[in-house]
């Protein structure tokens, strides 16, 4: 009972607190009102809405110090006791403790212990991410945790101390601190289910919901759990020197479950990319720390100063902190280390696979092996340059110094430690009688009494050998990165097609190119942005503008500036990263095969199949099109004459002269009589007779009311021709207008303005 009432004490504590904080401002307001009625004195009308004062003040009470508090009561009663969970078997919980507990209550304790570990951490998370898909964590996890281990609280208590006191002055710090751990935890998962008692969420958001907290919740296992219901394993089940049961290990933990998490992840937003990972990370810390309690305080050489120990910590600073180097320390360091640890691990080789050791051990350099790499992948962190391995090299230098000294001096004072492997012949062991014979050669240095060992060869050697190995390594990551890229733009590819739902008889349909227009002619970019594979810089930014029917609109810009990926993105050979493209009103990425029938595109560099004459192709295109036999005949004739192919046009095309294929491309482009032609760079190479039939072709095309859209480096051609231009530059859209109000508003020439607004412009920061 008593401890019943320690947890209704926190919870009205927290309770009335978070009130306060909430309704401050109201309560001042009555205050104030009350004040003016009983001593009869006039006082200002106060805003109906709280100040932005009053906002933040709730938030840094609520957000930071309720919550900074809450943390700081899990760990005084997460670190302040001594574990008995190190049992084999869920038979022996039956008769632990000062009360005997049944079979239920031992695995409901059990159970409790395990889960009350991610609910903290999911209530903690819910203060500091906004997105409305954490809120659901809070309302269908922590809150039903929290109210059955209230329930389960004796349970649990025998579970993690072994005994479970009624009488105050017998209690344990841990008997006190855990119903106040509980009590604060309600009060807070309460408010904000009230305050997120009104978001909705998508029906694949529950899928989040669902597989997330599975992945979570398995990253916070305490060590001890899988031998609590199924004992240490099997004889047999070694984990060790690459045996069945080790590669098992590598395979599942290593290699499927990465996989499992990032494409889980990688269609989800930035925002619960980060949460997930930081809600792994911190899971997967808390049950770490199982095994390092305030018992251990005063013991250093216990600490967990190994490099693969080390990242449990640095794992969750990168995640809530963005601390860059100490990231790439990690990435570069700590991942080899994990794959090198795992596959020559340093616990007994007659440790069985459910050992709390054992199990401890493989979670750990689990997560120091791919959480690194899974951060880049999934974009958290910006891929790796090299003088970020140069840093990483350096800081391993300091480190790799410091437990050099620290090994040293423990181990001259009678403690055993080890850390990096750099003391003991453990490395040298594996690599043969030539290393051991080096590690032999060592130098004793007395420091005030202490004699310290150190082996400068042989521990060069490991510092040279780890850093040409890690550098290596850097290769390989630099593949599994390009395969990853080529994966997410097919990815994107196949978004786009699921995306569209393309509807198989407009496919089929032999209607007109002219009735799948919705309403007036226009080619629209809104918001377009697009980025190459985990490029931080984007290619195209947030480009918006609007051409209609009977423009001749002219695209400029110097070489890389984004002209090309604007057209092939509008033309749908490359998907959109965000924004939209609709032509004639149709969207490029949903309604892919409405918008490709009107437009007509001559890229800059053209491919033709040259061993067709150039009337197989045409009406190879025509053909594609559904372009009738009236219509292609007329249109055809009309092109040759125009061109002048007559004598060329009925022979293979592989004799063709540049000239005379860029004008095939265009004839392919036209054939279907497009209302949308689009060109990049059309002129590129053609004699000044091709350089004027082209133009003719262009201006009829515009004055049958239709758009004709082309980039080209040539001013004077856009500045006679145009009736439209805009500029682009590294990505930004930097100016549009009609040609008239360019001739208004500078007269020295389209040519000299356009140069001194590339020149105005070149210094802009695309870094996202």
């Amino acid at each position: 009972m008593i401890k019943y009432l320690l947890a209704l004490a926190s919870f009205a504590f927290f309770g009335i607190t978070i009130l306060l904080a909430r309704f401050a401002y109201p309560i001042l307001v009555g205050c104030k009102k009350l004040f003016a009625k009983v001593f009869k004195k006039e006082v200002k009308e106060f805003p109906k809405e709280r100040s932005e004062g009053y906002k933040k003040a709730e938030k840094i009470v609520i957000n930071y110090v309720l919550v900074g508090l809450a943390i700081a009561i899990f760990a005084v009663r997460f670190m302040g006791y001594d574990d008995i969970q190190w049992i084999s078997g869920w038979e022996k919980y039956i008769k632990i403790g000062a009360i005997p507990q049944s079979k239920v209550n031992a695995v409901f304790g059990e159970l409790c212990l395990w889960l009350i570990v991610p609910a903290n951490i999911l209530v903690y998370l819910r203060a500091f991410f906004k997105e409305k898909t954490v809120g659901w964590f809070n309302k269908f996890i922590a809150l039903p945790v929290i109210l059955v281990s209230i329930i389960c609280m004796k349970q649990t208590e025998i579970n993690m101390i072994g005994v479970s006191h009624d009488v105050l002055s017998e209690f344990k710090l841990v008997e006190i601190m855990f119903p106040i751990e509980l009590g604060a935890l309600l009060a807070l998962s309460i408010y904000f289910f009230i305050k997120d008692i009104k978001e909705r969420i998508d029906v694949k958001d529950y899928h989040f919901v669902a597989g997330m907290a599975l992945i979570g919740c398995f990253f916070a296992i305490p060590p001890f759990l899988p031998m609590f219901f199924f004992g240490v394993g099997k004889a047999g089940y070694y984990p060790y020197d690459i045996s069945v049961t080790h590669r098992e290990v590598i395979y599942v933990l290593f290699i499927a479950l990465p996989l499992v998490v990032y494409f889980f992840l990688r269609n989800k937003t930035q925002v619960k990319i980060n949460f997930s990972l930081t809600f792994i990370t911190l899971s997967a810390m808390v049950a770490f720390m199982y095994a390092n309690k305030f018992s251990k305080i005063d013991e250093p050489w216990n600490y967990p100063w190994h490099l693969c120990n080390t990242a449990m910590f640095i794992l969750p600073l990168c995640m809530i902190f963005k601390p860059k180097r100490l990231f790439y320390f990690t990435y570069f360091i700590n991942v080899f280390g994990a794959l090198m640890a795992t596959l020559m691990p340093n616990y007994s080789s007659t440790s069985l696979l459910l050992e709390p050791d054992v199990v401890r051990f493989i979670m750990n350099h689990t997560m120091a092996f791919w959480m690194p790499l899974l951060m880049v992948a999934l974009k958290v962190y910006e891929r790796p340059k090299f003088k970020q391995y140069l840093y990483s090299t350096i800081w391993l230098f300091v480190y790799f110094v410091a437990m050099l000294f620290l090994n040293s001096y423990f181990n001259a004072n009678g403690h055993e430690t080890d850390f990096f492997f750099i003391y003991t012949d453990k490395i040298a062991d594996k690599l043969g009688k030539w290393a051991e014979r080096i590690y032999e050669r060592n130098i004793i240095v007395d420091v005030k009494g202490l004699k310290m060992t150190f082996r400068p060869l042989y521990q060069s050697l490991y510092l040279i050998g780890y850093i040409g190995l890690g550098f290596a390594m850097w290769f390989v990551y630099s593949l599994f990165f390009r395969i990853a890229d080529s994966h997410y733009e097919l990815h994107c590819l196949l978004k786009v097609a699921r995306k569209g739902k393309i509807d198989m008889r407009i496919r089929k349909s032999k209607e007109p190119v002219e009735n799948l227009t919705s309403g007036e002619i226009t080619l629209v970019f809104d918001e377009f942005t697009k980025r190459y594979g985990n490029s931080q810089v984007l290619s195209a930014d947030h480009i918006s503008f609007k051409v209609k029917g009977g423009m001749i609109f002219g695209f400029l810009g110097p070489n890389g500036a984004g002209k090309s990926t604007c057209i092939k993105s509008a033309i749908g050979i490359q998907p959109v990263t965000d924004g939209h493209i609709f032509v004639c009103g149709h969207d490029v990425t949903t309604e892919p095969v409405q918008s490709k029938k009107l437009i007509g595109y001559v890229p800059d560099h053209y491919a033709l199949y040259e061993k067709l004459t150039g009337r197989e192709y045409i009406n190879y295109i025509a053909d594609l099109y559904k372009v009738s036999k009236k219509d292609r005949d007329e249109r055809i004739t009309y092109y040759v004459n125009l061109f002048e192919l007559t004598q060329a046009f009925d022979n293979r095309m592989q004799t063709y002269s540049h000239g005379m294929k860029q004008k095939i491309a265009i004839m392919a482009a036209l054939v279907h009589n497009p209302k949308i032609w689009i060109l990049d760079e059309p002129l590129t190479g053609l004699d000044p007779q091709s350089i004027f039939q082209v133009k003719q072709c262009m201006i009829r095309h515009a004055k049958e009311g239709n758009i004709v859209f082309f980039s080209s480096h040539i001013i004077d051609v856009v500045e006679k021709m145009c009736t439209d231009i805009a500029i682009i530059q590294k990505g930004h859209l930097v100016y549009q207008a009609s040609m008239k109000q360019v001739e208004k508003e500078h007269p020295e020439g389209l040519e000299t303005f356009y140069l001194s607004t590339i020149k105005d412009n070149g210094d802009l920061d695309i870094a996202q």
